[in-house]
């Protein structure tokens, strides 16, 4: 109220023609490659499929989009790289998991990358004639979200680096990250000593291959089964002191920042793995006729679908608001993220859960997919900060 045409003037909800372009393009590739053969992830020879279909991204240019302009990507900022995994995830959020954890492992090359690892590091990574993965190796067995929260400075990281000549000689082990044993670079969460806390935090690049880097079985799960997990163990791996990201004590300022660009990922990720439940649960309530009208008609379906609808919108304005912060030099915002994050996967457990009772028998059967969105919803509260931690960081961050 009271403001003047001016004023009001800045504040935009509309995508510009390139980015409606680009996610015309994930429409179209999700439309195409991913809904045909979503539910044949979870199949034998589902890894096989899932790997082509990780290479059709990369020929799209969608694998690469992050990737800055000059070593051959699209150059992508935390904006589009959030609205195409959106419409990859409304496809299956197991692959939308997979190229974000991708980008997620590749964030803090960005920030920390000198010119010689650049060079090395951004050509594969864009290339189109096939999709090679990254790994971000975070998560430890005793330690869960512990890496992630501030407040532990980095004690519980127990995967060690040493000095040797001209080498960093690494061991641990690291449990459930994405993208674990098909990976071709492996950015590792470690520290030169856990007793220094953050002082002894670092990120080192491992190259997939490396001798000593091996991997447990896949860990079966009940969801997002075309994103693999599995313990990765590093075992003496030696590796230049060039593989380092910035210096010894820069882990754990790079890691938090690397959070802000992926939990809004995970959001967006969120968003459209509700969104593809919804569309199925609203298409089979408008054409299920019960009481002689359809379902949709019925006032406490349509009452559902109105929520549903209302907790997508919501959420995807939360996670478009942080990525267009987190694009702006400077403005990266912890706290949006994380906000985003939170209600997003919150809404996406509760709108597929709905979309299997509005289907009812159907809804719970694997022919129509919303048995799958409800699956594979459920880690989002989980990964990249459980949920019950997200909150209270946000508490803290007000």
């Amino acid at each position: 109220m009271g403001q003047s045409a001016d004023s009001g003037s800045a504040l935009s909800f509309r995508l510009s023609k390139e980015q409606e372009a680009l996610r015309e393009v994930a429409q179209r590739f999700t439309r195409k490659e991913i809904k045909p053969v979503a539910l044949k992830f979870e199949e034998e020879n589902g890894d096989a499929l899932a790997h082509q279909v990780i290479d059709r991204a990369a020929q799209a240019g969608l694998l690469g989009l992050p990737v800055p302009l000059e070593f051959g990507g699209g150059g992508g900022s935390n904006v589009e790289c959030t609205l195409v995994l959106e419409e990859i995830a409304a496809g299956c959020g197991g692959i939308a998991t997979a190229i974000g954890a991708s980008w997620f492992g590749q964030t803090p090359i960005m920030m920390a990358a000198n010119s010689q690892q650049r060079r090395e590091i951004f050509p594969p990574l864009a290339a189109r004639d096939h999709g090679l993965l990254c790994c971000m190796a975070m998560t430890e067995p005793a330690g869960g979200t512990d890496i992630e929260n501030p407040h532990m400075k980095s004690r519980t990281i127990r995967t060690v680096v040493r000095e040797d000549g001209d080498n960093y000689v690494v061991n641990g082990r690291k449990l459930w990250p994405s993208n674990s044993d098909n990976a071709w670079l492996y950015t590792v969460v470690a520290t030169a000593d856990p007793a220094r806390g953050d002082e002894g935090s670092c990120l080192v690049m491992v190259p997939a291959g490396t001798p000593g880097l091996s991997f447990g079985h896949p860990i079966p799960k009940m969801g997002m089964v075309a994103d693999r997990n599995a313990e990765i163990v590093f075992e003496d791996v030696r590796v230049p002191k060039s593989n380092l990201l910035g210096k010894i004590g820069d882990g754990a300022r790079l890691l938090q920042r690397t959070l802000v660009y992926n939990r809004a990922g995970a959001a967006a990720i969120a968003v459209g793995v509700a969104r593809g439940a919804f569309e199925g649960a609203l298409q089979w309530a408008r054409e299920r006729i019960t009481m002689g009208q359809p379902l949709a008609k019925h006032p406490v379906v349509a009452a559902m679908l109105g929520d549903m609808a209302t907790g997508i919108e919501a959420s995807r304005l939360l996670y478009q608001r942080s990525a267009w912060f987190n694009a702006q030099p400077g403005q990266a915002s912890m706290l949006m993220a994380t906000m985003a994050k939170v209600f997003a996967s919150d809404m996406a457990m509760r709108v597929t859960t709905d979309a299997v009772q509005i289907m009812g028998a159907y809804g719970y059967a694997r022919e129509y997919g919303v048995e799958k969105a409800m699956r594979d919803a459920k880690i989002l509260q989980i990964y990249i900060g459980a949920n019950e931690f997200s909150r209270q960081l946000v508490g803290e961050l007000l």
